[in-house]
């Protein structure tokens, strides 16, 4: 382990937007019920949303464009150090960071987080993520209040783990560890809010109104002053969400204005692109936390000990057309492990977008074994037939007989229990995939995932992904990044073909050139966006 964090330092330079501008409030308008707000309970996507410009954070992700978005750098803590066993990790709290009803952030706040966390009675979904702290456990079991293994010294956090781990960075600076006020109580929930000091934030923002199923509101925290750590930009006097909005008619209102934000009805999406073009002013299509691949099965004959012809599929799949079948701008064509949502990814690719397929049939050349493949797939729906026959045919271009290749369906997720026995006789998965179920995922879990289908492992491989495992802070990010381009070129133990997009519409009066996508949370930064 190394045992300092001091070099997260440089990275501090915060905003992708660095000045305030003109103010207004931002108007978003949504088909769905409301989202919890309470810090330690809130656990979807909107509720994070909001809370990345609500929450103060030992550490944080910048609000920058692309893979910069998704480099924790320090916001409350000035730094860390990590004892040499990797079981101690102390952080050094800083001053000027007060809380929307003014009262001053200190350590103790990160500690109130992690003891709500873990309460027995609050029943926190963030308690999952602490289970290697020590004495969590025992609270959460409900036979203690506080978290023993958790101290404070001052201006130091120190945090005692029962083993190391490298990935535990990423899990303490998710939402539920933010700066908690301990006006909120310990084992009960927050949910009305009628002004800044009914739950206090330490962020840009704080939450104003909490309207169940009405209405959303957060506003400028009125004691976030510029200073070290706080270099975030601060655009929007504050943002309103309206919810359980009709489909059309908030779209409709989107279009007229009324709205800033709303919803996109699928029969939309073609319409409202070629009008506005994608990506430039009011339509996006951005990815989500998500990638599609087809596992290959490195156990059976086939694929066993061939990694050639491993490769040669990821040479020879038609991404696009794959794609395609999921709707307009529903995805973009990929070929990594890490997504551009996973700190440590890059825009490197391992494979060409596009299908090379006489350099695909040169790899499988006296590779097919005995020309037999056997193909698990999803046979609910439309989308995923028609998926699977893109897939069939890749095959037959790449050199398999048609009546060589064995077509097995699977309702739903089934496909997944079936994929995942070993010993089943799958060569390769189809409308299959990854998705993270917490911004910030660690990338390690997502390079182990990619063996899951495999049922196997070369043991080389199995040792390069340990070391980098054992590795903390940008050192990690940086060996898991070189480590998903050498499995993918090399091991290729499946066949990456997508991230899968959220679709957005602006009204006219945002500013496109404020609006910055940050991969890790699949979202727009509050922060950053201005009204023209």
């Amino acid at each position: 382990m190394l045992a300092t964090g001091v070099g997260l330092m440089v990275a501090a330079q915060l905003a992708g937007a660095s000045t305030d501008r003109r103010g207004g409030i931002f108007r978003y308008g949504t088909t769905g019920a409301s989202v919890q707000v309470d810090p330690q309970l809130a656990y979807i996507t909107t509720a994070w949303w909001l809370e990345y410009a609500t929450a103060a954070k030992l550490f944080n992700y910048p609000d920058k464009r692309g893979p910069a978005g998704s480099r924790l750098v320090p916001e409350v803590a000035s730094r860390f150090t990590v004892s040499p066993d990797g079981r101690r990790y102390t952080f050094f709290i800083r001053k000027g960071f007060r809380f929307s009803d003014g009262a001053p952030v200190t350590a103790k706040n990160f500690k109130y987080a992690i003891d709500r966390a873990a309460n027995h009675d609050l029943a926190s979904p963030a308690a999952q993520f602490i289970t290697n702290i020590v004495g969590a456990r025992k609270v959460n079991d409900g036979d203690a209040s506080y978290v023993r293994g958790v101290r404070v010294r001052g201006k130091r956090l120190i945090i005692n783990l029962t083993r190391a781990d490298g990935s535990f960075l990423s899990k303490i600076t998710m939402p539920f560890f933010q700066a908690t006020s301990t006006k909120l109580p310990l084992d009960r929930e927050v949910v009305y809010v009628n002004s800044a000091n009914d739950l206090p934030s330490a962020g840009p923002y704080a939450y104003t109104r909490n309207d169940v199923n009405t209405l959303t509101s957060i506003r400028r925290n009125p004691y976030w002053r510029r200073g070290p750590g706080r270099e975030r930009p601060h655009n929007l006097d504050g943002l309103d969400i309206q919810w359980n909005l009709n489909e059309q008619t908030a779209f409709n209102q989107v279009k007229s204005g009324e709205l800033d934000e709303g919803p996109l009805p699928a029969a939309e999406v073609q319409n409202v692109a070629s009008q506005y073009g994608v990506n430039k002013t009011r339509f996006w299509a951005k990815p989500q936390n998500c990638t599609g691949h087809l596992p290959l099965n490195m156990a059976n004959d086939l694929f066993r000990g061939n990694p050639r012809l491993r490769r040669a599929l990821n040479f020879a799949i038609d991404r696009r057309a794959y794609i395609g079948m999921a709707g307009a701008y529903a995805g973009d064509p990929w070929t990594r492990l890490l997504s551009p949502f996973v700190p440590g990814w890059s825009y490197e690719q391992a494979y060409p977008l596009e299908p090379r397929l006489a350099h695909a049939r040169q790899l499988a050349a006296g590779r097919l074994r005995d020309g037999r493949i056997t193909v698990y797939y999803r046979s609910s729906g439309t989308v995923n037939p028609a998926q699977a026959q893109i897939v069939r045919q890749d095959l037959i271009n790449l050199g398999f007989e048609p009546a060589n290749i064995t077509m097995k369906g699977f309702s739903g997720g089934n496909i997944y229990t079936a994929m995942g026995i070993r010993g089943n006789d799958a060569d390769l998965g189809v409308s299959m995939g990854w998705c993270s179920d917490f911004p910030g995922v660690d990338p390690a879990s997502v390079i182990w995932s990619a063996f899951s289908y495999a049922h196997a492992i070369p043991p080389l491989w199995k040792r390069k992904i340990e070391a980098a495992s054992r590795l903390v802070g940008p050192a990690r990010l940086r060996a898991f990044g070189r480590l998903d381009l050498d499995l993918m070129k090399k091991v290729a133990p499946v066949a990456v073909e997508r991230t899968y997009n959220n679709r957005y519409f602006f009204s006219d009066r945002v500013d496109p050139k404020s609006l910055v996508y940050i991969s890790v949370y699949s979202d727009w930064s509050i922060p950053a966006l201005a009204l023209k």
